[in-house]
């Protein structure tokens, strides 16, 4: 017989979630299937898609860059655009159809520079049908992203949440590392042909997921979440049946927030007062518009559309503070591809380790899919909030190392601190933004929380360039010591925030552990 007064075994208390992992519905680990082969062919067709641009169609390393941002960035947008499909379509119909879309795209850019188009310019032929295929895989990742999140939400109980998310975000990061032993099929195929072996993954992903998600495998998965969380009283059924009408009731008649007013009030005087430039009259001209068209439409469609703003997920004023909080943190992800290749490549230029840079900036991703399920399992009982806080000022922290200058040692240890301060706090951050949601709005929730990641892609690139040129140029002296403890002090940004705020945004914290 079991002694219920002796203390918790240590061991017991990090297996435990691994245990309740390995017992979950078969609709999970597709999802993590999934997930996995995917991370391998986004992560991979980035990597090649700069040198795409300049070496097969012929663009300057200027406008190379400016079609990457265009996946980078169209991405994180087009969750706000799509990321609620998976709660009007459902999760196996909106997986299959983004897909779909991201492996037509894939095929699109491995096919065209087999089809005898011109190139050389942004405006060439050659160009515009490799941006079709770009438009294709972000309007299908706009979907997949915020469809996979909101599945992993809607298949797990309380005991295997934390663990599913946090091995979600690990799998993706080692489909994103699988891509270094790509160099073989390149050399082989070129780029495009290896852009076509990330096409056929795409479609042997879609495969997998249409046998092993069937319509019965998630409606089970489903009903045995739901039987985990559901009342078990009728009192408890008819009280939680009165707080759905109650919310209801409150969201038919919320107004639109005052911080939601502000925000558009600035997104329109910052057109006004920004300095002159080609085609700020054009954006004059369509704010008129957007203001004139919303005036002239009958009054039931101006209702419908303040209602949709006053239910909009930003419009919880803790939930847009709390996700625009960390994009001072979340600059320390883009310097992964913006600054770290440049920044290995030239401080370390006369070494081993500047010679095979890639080295360098892969690691992240593999000691992710390592550390992510360790220290879930470690921080299973720990706050959320709390875990935030921490991560945060973890991640944070070694910036301040590569302040003291390029050394091989302190490179390492900032790769290896950053990944356990981001395993600490991105992958609860993911699970917190889809718990918070409210039912059947999961996907949406999840779209509008990638938003400040989409600032964050824009914002970067505008400096991140400067800041290299100025303290790590390609010639002459540097100065990266500099650089980095201005990007640690920018990253510590997000620590206080959250700490100043912890009495507000940390109180009645949904999701506690």
């Amino acid at each position: 017989m079991t002694d219920l007064t002796s203390p918790p075994s240590p061991l017991r208390e990090i297996t435990q979630p691994f245990r309740d992992l390995i017992h979950a519905p078969r609709a999970l680990w597709a999802v993590n299937l999934s997930y996995m082969l995917e991370g391998f062919a986004y992560f991979g067709t980035l990597t090649y898609l700069a040198m795409y641009f300049n070496q097969i169609v012929g663009l300057s390393d200027k406008h190379a860059g400016w079609m990457v941002g265009a996946l980078t960035s169209g991405i994180t947008f087009s969750m706000l655009i799509f990321g609620s499909r998976v709660d009007a379509w459902g999760l196996r119909r909106t997986l299959i159809v983004a897909i779909c879309l991201m492996f037509l795209g894939r095929v699109l850019l491995a096919l065209t520079p087999g089809l005898g188009l011109t190139g050389g310019s942004l405006g060439s032929s050659m160009n515009l049908t490799a941006l079709g295929g770009i438009l294709l895989i972000v309007s299908g990742f706009g979907m997949y992203q915020p469809a996979i999140y909101a599945g992993t939400r809607q298949i797990t109980t309380a005991a295997t949440s934390g663990m599913a998310f946090a091995m979600l975000y690990a799998v993706n990061n080692l489909g994103g590392w699988l891509p270094s032993f790509m160099s073989p099929v390149r050399r082989a195929f070129g780029m495009n042909g290896a852009i076509g072996f990330y096409a056929f993954t795409t479609l042997l992903g879609l495969t997998l997921l249409i046998s092993l998600l069937t319509r019965k495998t998630l409606e089970k998965a489903t009903a045995e979440a739901k039987a985990a969380a559901t009342p078990q009283t009728e009192t408890e059924r008819a009280a939680a049946q009165d707080a759905r009408d109650t919310k209801a009731a409150e969201d038919h008649a919320r107004r639109v927030p005052v911080h939601l007013w502000v925000c558009l009030s600035l997104l329109v005087l910052l057109v006004v007062l920004v300095p002159s430039w080609k085609g700020r009259e054009l954006l004059w001209g369509v704010e008129a518009l957007c203001v004139a068209a919303f005036f002239l439409l009958p009054s039931g469609k101006r209702k419908g559309i303040l209602r949709w703003l006053a239910n909009h997920p930003l419009g919880d004023l803790k939930f847009f503070a709390f996700i625009f909080a960390l994009i001072p943190v979340q600059t320390l992800f883009a310097y992964n591809w913006l600054v770290i290749p440049q920044y290995v490549a030239r401080a370390f230029a006369h070494s081993t380790v500047g010679q095979n840079f890639e080295v360098a900036a892969n690691l992240n991703a593999l000691l992710i899919f390592i550390l992510c399920p360790i220290v879930a399992a470690l921080s299973v009982r720990t706050k959320v909030y709390n875990m935030m806080i921490a991560g945060t000022a973890v991640m944070a922290a070694p910036a301040f190392i590569l302040s003291l200058g390029p050394t091989v040692w302190g490179l390492f240890a900032y790769i290896l601190v950053l990944s356990i301060g981001e395993a600490m706090w991105q992958p609860r951050f993911l699970q917190y933004a889809a718990e918070i949601a409210p039912e059947g709005r999961t996907g949406a929730y999840m779209g509008v929380a990638q938003f400040p990641w989409f600032l964050t892609k824009m914002l970067v690139p505008i400096y991140s360039g400067i800041a290299l040129a100025r303290w790590c140029p390609e010639k002459g002296p540097q100065a990266t010591g500099t650089m980095w403890f201005f990007f640690g002090c920018l990253a510590c940004v997000s620590t206080v925030v959250l700490i100043l705020a912890k009495g507000w945004l940390g109180k009645d914290f949904k999701t506690q552990a």
